[in-house]
């Protein structure tokens, strides 16, 4: 996560200076997190998982569009207050880009999450063949203890009987 800041903030130094890329980074690192985490956390668990796919479509559609326009109005915001020397407005298609940006982000985590379905599937697949195999293994125990039980039984039955055999009448 830092490397990918340090990244974003050297990618806009050229362009913008050391204090306009450090307040871009923030911005839009923080817009990021709200996707990635407002996916994996609130709506793949609450809508994906419970099979209510088209509340999941429509519910990140909307997400999607509210976090790319408010993205695009809060950096008009911050550039025209702290930056801008002639306030500037915002275009069509820079929210399009912002709404844009947000999809291929949201794409990511929700391989990313997915990905984690996939691993914690695969880790309780792993446990409960354990736990079959330890069942298994308790069952073949089983089995063997009457086994070695009567056998047991039936030797110390014919080792009595031959010491005192039965009197017959």
């Amino acid at each position: 996560m830092v490397s990918g800041v340090a990244v974003a903030i050297f990618s806009y130094l050229p362009m913008d200076g050391a204090g306009q890329s450090a307040v871009y980074t923030i911005v839009n690192t923080t817009f990021y997190a709200a996707i990635i985490y407002g996916n994996i956390l609130f709506l793949y668990p609450v809508f994906y998982q419970k099979e209510k796919y088209v509340w999941y479509v429509l519910l990140v559609i909307i997400f999607l569009v509210a976090t790319g326009v408010l993205r695009g109005y809060s950096t008009l915001l911050i550039y025209n207050t702290f930056f801008a020397k002639t306030p500037e407005h915002i275009s069509q298609k820079a929210i399009i880009n912002y709404v844009s940006g947000g999809v291929l982000i949201f794409i990511m985590s929700l391989i990313f999450r997915i990905a984690i379905a996939y691993f914690k599937l695969k880790q309780q697949t792993e446990e409960i063949m354990i736990q079959k195999s330890q069942a298994e293994l308790n069952l073949l125990k089983s089995q063997v203890q009457p086994h070695f039980l009567f056998n047991t039984l039936n030797n110390i039955y014919y080792e009595a009987y031959r010491e005192a055999p039965v009197p017959q009448h």
